[in-house]
């Protein structure tokens, strides 16, 4: 005799998430046919695919074999209660974009992030951060927020950065198409599409992958997030209102401008730093003087690209310090993806000066050089998947250990090296995790990138006014 409330519990659960039969199935390793039996009631999925399902259906496996939702032992109150809400917010925002349903790839992304916060209350501090944003924009004002935040879709799909980790691809505003391109190393250098449907493609992604995320998102971490003077008290009353039914604490620190909030909840506490940028302000002046505000500058194009080369930086952020000249000799940036990885290559610790630089010189190109902890990640991932393996661990490992330093303080171990070696991992890679101290978050890069990029074209298109304010 068929089971019929199972298969309309399943079927209830998957089309929430906007997966089809197909996306479900390779995501729990399971052919379309076998959930199309769950559904109709002809057979039940096995115990250890019950786990996998749990997972990416975001249910406990109680919940999935009695078919209904149990209520939590302990009631969530304000924001914190509204966690589901929020995570059906962010799978709306990807249909809104990528179709529904989306992409595998993309789909499965926004759910892995979802299974790996589900035990934090992560997705609430998100969706504050994309308040604070957008209450920023709607009064002129400007925001950054530091961390991991750039590395999470779902940050991107709430709107708390407008940083893409997805891999870069073209997406229709009209029709939902989407396609992945691996003919550049990030969005911003595709060239233009035209969709099948006569709309003009956007471009994005800039290839983060959700390791780099994964240290920050199993915990409830603090946020440090830059902000325009005149605005930091007025970030200060959205943060008291958003947890209006929780404790806060607040303290100001005069001599560096900054007023740290805390929020205490039965999970813990969560710091929230709010640091007052006096350069935000001289943002705001050329925008006013100019009439055209960050978010419209069309900063990516070829004109850009040759004002850096030609080292025309004075005035530009990050990009002005004597450090930054030598390497944009040694890498004239022919690509956005060059210029972010210039910026890796000068923040980071052990980076450049005999490492990175020797292997330019070498001929290696920035997409083989070090320069960010994700390229770590990347190189011994890509070397593993060409041997079938498709676990992440022993990658994230050395990724981490890299990004910490541990190799440059200690000598990489001989299991690391031989296994390394073991996945065909090449000298000159060894070698250079080996001594690196300190590795910057690509996100930071890219984001440090489009500010350093918009007022580059803030110099070109309005150079008596960047003078007056920026020089």
């Amino acid at each position: 005799m068929k089971d019929y409330s199972f298969g309309n519990f399943l079927h209830e659960l998957r089309s929430r998430r906007g997966l089809t039969q197909y996306q479900l199935g390779a995501l729990v390793g399971v052919s379309d046919k076998a959930v199309s039996k769950w559904e109709n009631g002809s057979s039940k999925p096995q115990s250890n695919t019950l786990y996998k399902l749990s997972e990416v259906l975001g249910i406990s496996v109680d919940e999935l074999l009695t078919c209904k939702y149990h209520s939590s032992e302990k009631e969530k109150k304000g924001v914190f209660a509204m966690k589901k809400q929020l995570w059906a917010k962010a799978f709306d925002a990807m249909h809104a974009r990528y179709g529904n349903p989306a992409p595998i790839e993309i789909t499965n992304r926004l759910l892995t992030e979802q299974a790996d916060m589900q035990n934090t209350d992560r997705i609430v501090y998100l969706d504050l951060l994309s308040l604070l944003a957008s209450k920023a924009k709607k009064h002129g004002e400007h925001i950054r927020v530091g961390g991991s935040v750039g590395s999470s879709f779902t940050a991107y799909l709430l709107g708390a950065t407008e940083i893409n980790p997805l891999k870069p691809h073209y997406y229709c505003p009209k029709c939902r198409t989407v396609l992945f391109d691996n003919s550049t190393h990030d969005g911003w250098d595709l060239r233009g599409k035209v969709c099948s449907c006569g709309y003009t493609m956007h471009a994005d992604g800039h290839n983060i992958p959700l390791e780099a995320f994964r240290p920050f998102e199993q915990r409830n971490t603090g946020f440090f997030i830059s902000v325009s003077p005149e605005y930091i008290y007025s970030a200060i009353s959205v943060i008291q209102e958003y947890f209006t039914d929780c404790t806060l604490t607040n303290r100001e620190l005069e001599t560096i401008k900054t007023i740290t909030c805390s929020v205490s909840t039965e999970e813990g506490e969560c710091s929230i730093a709010l640091c007052a940028d006096e350069e935000f302000s001289r943002y705001k002046k050329l925008e006013r003087a100019t009439a055209t505000c960050f978010e419209r500058v069309p900063f990516i194009s070829g004109e850009i690209l040759k004002e850096f080369r030609e080292f025309h930086t004075e005035g530009i952020i990050e990009f002005k310090v004597g450090f930054m000249k030598p390497v944009l000799c040694s890498i004239p940036p022919q690509s956005f993806h060059d210029l972010i990885q210039i910026m890796g290559l000068t923040h980071g610790t052990g980076v450049w000066y005999d490492n990175g630089d020797k292997l330019i010189e070498a001929g290696h190109s920035t997409a083989q050089v070090i320069a960010y902890r994700e390229d770590v990640f990347n190189y011994v991932q890509g070397k593993m998947l060409a041997r079938g393996m498709t676990d992440t661990g022993f990658a994230y490992k050395v990724m981490q250990d890299t990004r910490r330093g541990i190799y440059a303080k200690n000598g990489l171990p001989d299991d690391i090296r031989l296994q390394l070696k073991a996945i065909d991992g090449e000298d000159w890679f060894v070698d250079s995790i080996s001594k690196i101290r300190l590795l910057f978050q690509k996100a930071h890069g890219v984001a440090y990138v489009k500010l350093a990029a918009t007022l580059m074209w803030y110099k070109l298109h309005f150079p008596k006014e960047f003078r007056e304010i920026m020089l």
